[in-house]
């Protein structure tokens, strides 16, 4: 048997071949930032005034390797606290006559009582240490207001800690450092925390707000976290208002941040710091940026030094430094008295703010208001396309109608959505009953895709599948169209106005994360477009080849 390829043939094998490529460098790309590749880590011998990786990992070694456990009642805690001090101490000896530093080992008592998971919980703790820096130019005051860096040194029992929370730590020690030796004078105190009780539902940061005499002049913070080894260091809270995550998106080197993961991060069984300095005892402006990729090593013994991700804390701390100098330096940084005397009047009660990145090169940054405009546009065009299609041809009635087919092609889209997430579900259900390796694919990425990504897609066509023509309303006499080519159309209408329709649902429910949706609308959109230009510039046969 001889196979024959006409050039209808050659041409769709090409066209298969140039999506092939163009996918693998896609991926290739989004790899390679996510893993923070393309970011060279300084070595030991940096210029001063930069953050070093190779200084920063050091610390991480004596951390989780030299000092090792450190929880409560461990003597590591009490070794990283003295550890951390006299890298404080040896900082202030050869800081310059222009700047003030003052470093206090503070011990912490009390009790409180949260809401965790839905429970009322309660808490007395006693004799918890903290070690705190405070930078200031000389002639500053107490009540100026100031910039909050925060990092834990404790860690989980049985973990090393190395990416949680010994990276946290040897970045605020570095960028310490940088402070010092650069010769940089802050406009504004910044004040470092380093919290010897946050694995203990955030003990440490509790005591600081609740008894240190620098509380109230905290004009904005950042809390930096790890839930894993490196890759992106994402922000996952900002808040109260806009004005954390707009300093971000203008200071930050490497971008990583989307208001998406401020409307996921609620969902996480587990809390920061962020949720102290914030929510329960302050209200304070500020930022939890949090390292993400390697879970599998989050609160384990495997979390150690060689497991961190090179580049991730070069990409941190150049960050960090970034973001401090802007906060301190923004005129709207203010302390908790007159954050209270402004009340609503300040940019700090405005609503919350949509904003991403874009590969870690730039961010993309707006506000409430231009999204409630932004994103009514795709369902306004989904509405307007029926009566821009058939208006002139075929009357208002025939507008209406193919509105309807467009509804249907929604609901049979929702269907295959809702499948598509309920399959996967359902496999896992399943796989636990005849496997004893619950979550075998949580270290393996790979897993996960070749397990779920195809019973997804079963689910996805399943609708398609069984109408492989659309039941349609409009009359195909009339149209003179095939049923065919009137099902693609109705299908890819309705398809867009689903994701058109959860852009507006997102919005008006209060979240900040309906920038995937309208992007995934504006992308079918310019699709069309496109489509609809080659078709009358290069003829039908020469786009479905």
């Amino acid at each position: 048997m001889v196979l024959r390829f006409d050039a209808r043939d050659v041409s769709g094998f090409k066209l298969l071949f140039s999506l092939a490529i163009m996918y693998g460098l896609m991926s290739f790309v989004v790899h390679s930032v996510i893993y923070t590749k393309f970011i060279k880590p300084l070595g030991i011998d940096a210029p001063l005034d930069r953050f070093s990786e190779a200084r920063a990992v050091e610390h991480v070694r004596v951390l989780s390797h030299d000092i090792g456990n450190r929880q409560e009642g461990h003597p590591g805690l009490r070794e990283a606290a003295e550890y951390i001090k006299a890298q404080l101490e040896r900082m202030k000896e050869r800081a310059g006559s222009n700047i003030r530093i003052e470093i206090e080992e503070n011990v912490v008592s009390g009790s409180f009582a949260m809401l965790f998971l839905g429970h009322g919980i309660s808490f007395d703790y006693r004799n918890l240490t903290n070690i705190l820096m405070r930078i200031s130019s000389i002639d500053s005051k107490h009540s100026d207001p100031s910039v909050l860096v925060n990092a834990h040194f404790d860690t989980t029992l049985g973990s090393p800690g190395a990416a949680d929370c010994g990276s946290c730590v040897a970045s605020l020690l570095e960028i310490a450092r940088i402070i010092i030796d650069s010769g940089w004078v802050p406009p504004r105190p910044i004040i470092l925390l380093f919290n010897g009780a946050e694995e203990s539902f955030l003990l440490g940061a509790n005591g600081f707000m609740r008894t240190h005499k620098w509380r109230d002049s905290i004009g904005a913070f950042i809390n930096v976290e790890a839930t894993g080894t490196g890759g992106l260091d994402v922000v996952c809270q900002s808040g109260p208002g806009s004005w954390p995550s707009y300093v971000y998106a203008q200071s930050a080197i490497y971008p990583m941040a989307n208001s998406a993961a401020q409307d996921i991060f609620p969902v996480i069984p587990g809390d920061t710091d962020y949720r102290m300095f914030s929510q329960d005892y302050g209200s304070i402006p500020g930022l939890d940026i949090i390292f993400l990729f390697g879970g599998y090593h989050y609160h384990a013994s495997s979390d150690t030094v060689d497991r961190l991700l090179p580049g991730s804390m070069q990409a941190r701390g150049d960050n960090l430094y970034s973001m401090v100098k802007a906060f301190a330096e923004s005129s709207k940084l203010k302390n908790d008295h007159e954050r209270e005397s402004l009340g609503d009047a300040h940019d700090y009660n405005d609503e919350q703010a949509v904003f991403f990145d874009y590969l870690t090169w730039f961010m993309i940054f707006y506000s409430r208001r231009i999204a409630l405009m932004l994103h009514s546009i795709p369902i306004a065009i989904f509405l307007i396309m029926p009566f821009l299609l058939r208006m002139m041809n075929y009357g208002l009635y025939c507008c209406f109608v193919t509105l309807y087919d467009f509804v249907k092609g929604m609901i049979l889209h929702a269907t295959g959505i809702m499948l598509a997430i309920i399959f996967p579900v359902i496999f896992s259900i399943l796989r636990l009953l005849f496997s004893s390796y619950g979550m075998n694919w949580f270290a393996n990425p790979y897993l996960a895709f070749l397990m779920f990504t195809p019973i997804s897609l079963i689910g996805l066509l399943i609708p398609r599948t069984v109408f492989r023509v659309l039941p349609l309303s409009q009359d195909v006499s009339i149209l003179k169209t095939s049923k065919e080519a009137l099902s693609d159309e109705a299908r890819f209408w309705g398809a867009f106005g689903f994701y058109a329709l959860l852009t507006l649902a997102y919005l008006l429910a209060g979240f900040t994360g309906g920038f995937l949706t309208f992007f995934a609308s504006a992308s079918m959109l310019l699709a069309w477009i496109s489509f609809y230009l080659s078709i009358n510039f290069c003829g039908h046969q020469s786009v479905r080849v």
